[in-house]
């Protein structure tokens, strides 16, 4: 279906019916009102829900509204209110701090004991997007080294990481998504974003059409057991790709290989998430270890070392990139393990826990200080993933205005997307002058679409900054307009016409 551009949009506007005058008048100039409402009636028309408040960002007087009270799923846009409410806590130059401890004692260049890590709730330790936290394993690998140790015999040990009321998971949210990488646990001890590489290659000379002849390799990145890791194939798939489920019950993680007519690529690969980071960093560091020439013998069951022996020295101190820092890769990249870790460790500074329920509670009382009832704006988890939160228009579009008024504003503006430039608005169709002009952060569920963010008017001098959020529900697949173009005309429109 061919869709009108804006400007046909335009041509609509002027067409409506206007008031009987004489002597006839020229047509107005349309304005966003005019423009907004024939965009939102024709979807509407289709069975899409809407809601919309824009307000001038200095005055918060409203410019545009519709249905601003209507509650639906906010998706991804709630990670504005968590990573808002996170930077109003702790500042934007706040950074995670992860101690690590020898507990033993070094004989010569023996060490007998356990390297003890603390959590901390820091989600990027062991990522790759960062200098600082890329090579942590290395690190901790030099700093054994550096002490003259050589030989090891112990563990790797986890404190202070003692799953919460609804352990890995958070409430709402979809069991079938727990394998995918944007479905990372957001566990108290994260390490590499809780997910590793996950390759598989066909036998030698085993096409596609054919029965396997050998089973399939399995490999992760970092080397963990893929013994729980089950693969099947599908030679007559549509599309080409490896999708996994993690089977309830039984602790397995299955994959689906799908290879369509014609193609038959020998290997695949995709990120898919961990349940023990525990785990993940033990291995991660067995291979620093032998890069460097360090034995680790491990700790056999319930062997230790005996208590006259241990001692307890600081190590190291993993610090994370600064908060704006991890907040802007957060909204940028729609991030769902560092929202829900920044929204638990807001929980825990407001109410000395560090749970859903407390989140919850903690930020009802964000909300209420900032002027939010909940029947505006209920938030049950950082990240957007809950089916549970509900949001309104007018709720978002208070917390982003409330943020404005706080010392770190520019952190948070900082973090969203720009249209037609980066982050999950990059590829935006928006022509070239309005690049810049409009920064947004995105949510996206199943017929779910939402937008919060900001447009500039540089050549308005009444209303130059606008506060916007466009929540669209009920979508069909195939409507009249995607809810990328209705998002591109709305924002078009905020951007170049005059409010009323």
């Amino acid at each position: 279906m061919r869709r009108p551009p804006f400007a046909s949009l335009l041509l609509a506007v002027l067409a409506l019916p206007a008031c009987v005058s004489s002597p006839p008048l020229r047509p107005s100039t349309p304005t966003l009102s005019a423009v907004a409402d024939a965009l939102f009636e024709s979807v509407e028309h289709e069975g899409t829900g809407v809601g919309v408040l824009v307000v001038d960002a200095a005055t918060g007087t409203p410019l545009y509204a519709r249905r601003e009270n209507a509650r639906s799923l906010p998706a991804s846009t709630m990670k504005v209110v968590s990573t808002s409410a996170a930077l109003s806590a702790f500042g934007p130059d706040f950074r995670f701090h992860t101690p690590v401890w020898l507990e033993g004692t070094q004989v010569g260049n023996l060490f007998l004991g356990d390297l003890v890590v603390e959590a901390s709730g820091d989600p990027s330790l062991g990522s790759w997007r960062f200098p600082e936290t890329a090579l942590a394993c290395e690190r901790l690998a030099d700093a054994l080294l550096a002490r003259g140790i050589r030989q090891w015999h112990g563990a790797l040990q986890v404190s202070h990481a003692n799953p919460g009321l609804y352990d890995l998971y958070g409430p709402g949210w979809a069991w079938d998504d727990a394998a995918s990488a944007y479905s990372a646990a957001p566990t108290a001890f994260v390490f590499r974003e809780n997910v590793v590489d996950l390759t598989l290659t066909r036998p030698e000379g085993q096409d596609c059409a054919s029965p396997l002849r050998r089973p399939l390799e399995v490999r992760y990145t970092p080397p963990i057991d893929a013994s729980s890791t089950v693969v099947y194939t599908d030679p007559g798939a549509q599309r080409a790709g490896v999708g996994c489920v993690r089977e309830r019950g039984t602790g397995r993680t299955r994959c689906v290989w799908r290879a369509p007519g014609g193609q038959c690529p020998r290997q695949a690969s995709l990120r898919v998430s961990v349940d023990e980071p525990q785990a993940l960093f033990t291995a991660c560091l067995e291979e620093a270890l032998r890069a460097r020439g360090i034995w680790r013998v491990p700790e056999a069951p319930g062997q230790a070392t005996p208590p006259a022996l241990l001692r307890r020295e600081p190590l190291l101190d993993f610090v994370s990139p600064s908060l704006a820092e991890l907040v802007k890769v957060t909204n940028k990249e729609s991030l769902n393990l560092y929202a829900e870790r920044l929204a638990l460790r807001f929980a825990r500074e407001r109410t000395g826990n560090e749970s859903y329920a407390a989140l919850r509670e903690a930020m009802e009382k964000e909300l209420a200080r900032r002027g939010i009832p909940p029947r505006l704006l209920r938030s049950v988890d950082g990240s957007g993933l809950s089916r549970y939160n509900l949001a309104t228009a007018r709720g978002m579009v208070g917390v982003l205005s409330t943020s404005l008024q706080e010392p770190s504003a520019s952190a948070l503006v900082d973090s969203l997307p720009i249209a037609g430039v980066d982050g999950t608005l990059a590829n935006s169709a928006f022509p070239p002058e309005l690049r810049g002009l409009i920064r947004a952060k995105t949510g996206t569920l199943s017929g779910q679409k939402a937008y919060v963010g900001l447009a500039e008017r540089p050549h308005d001098a009444e209303h130059p900054r606008l506060v916007f959020a466009l929540l669209l529900s009920n979508l069909d697949e195939q409507p009249a307009y995607t809810a990328g173009q209705v998002f591109e005309r709305f924002a078009e429109a905020m951007v170049k016409l005059p409010p009323r």
